[in-house]
């Protein structure tokens, strides 16, 4: 059983995982990796390379690998890729090892911040394919433990809601 220590942040692209656990690891003095950015070091290939080469279920597969890597580790604030959730060995690995904070953006806002964002295979200009794709993870990301809208919400609030729920 794992000592619950980790925090976790899932949520869909764009929904401000990355930004929020850079300040909450400022505010909260625990260092903050993103899965993403430990699986482009370990591969020294970017997202959207291992995507194009080697496939998405590759990709989904060095994603249970580092989340399996990572919890073994001492405390971090671990910034999850959108997806991550798809595997059920993963949501039950993160919450085995900590706890677990979906922020919540409705797609409109996250379809608005990624409309110029070129670094993410899965994301597509298409609006309806985005949302299909939001609205079948849904009911992964609402088995955190715990929702934080992030919707035009200002980032120091978003920080400040996340630290109440840890108290």
């Amino acid at each position: 059983m794992g000592n619950k220590e980790h925090i976790f942040l899932t949520g869909f692209m764009g929904a401000g995982k990355t930004t929020v656990g850079q300040l909450l690891s400022r505010q909260l003095n625990i260092p903050v990796i993103d899965t993403d950015s430990y699986i482009e070091e370990s591969f020294d290939k970017s997202i959207k390379a291992i995507f194009q080469e080697d496939g998405e279920n590759i990709f989904r597969d060095y994603e249970t690998n580092a989340l399996q890597s990572l919890c073994g580790q001492t405390q971090k604030i671990i910034t999850t890729g959108g997806g991550i959730v798809l595997r059920p060995e993963n949501r039950q690995l993160m919450k085995e090892y900590g706890i677990v904070i979906f922020l919540y953006c409705d797609i409109e806002e996250t379809t608005r911040r990624l409309a110029t964002d070129q670094s993410r295979p899965l994301f597509k200009a298409d609006f309806a394919a985005n949302k299909k794709r939001f609205e079948a993870r849904l009911p992964f990301y609402r088995e955190a433990d715990f929702t934080i809208e992030t919707t035009k919400k200002p980032l120091d609030e978003i920080v400040n809601e996340i630290i109440t729920c840890l108290e």
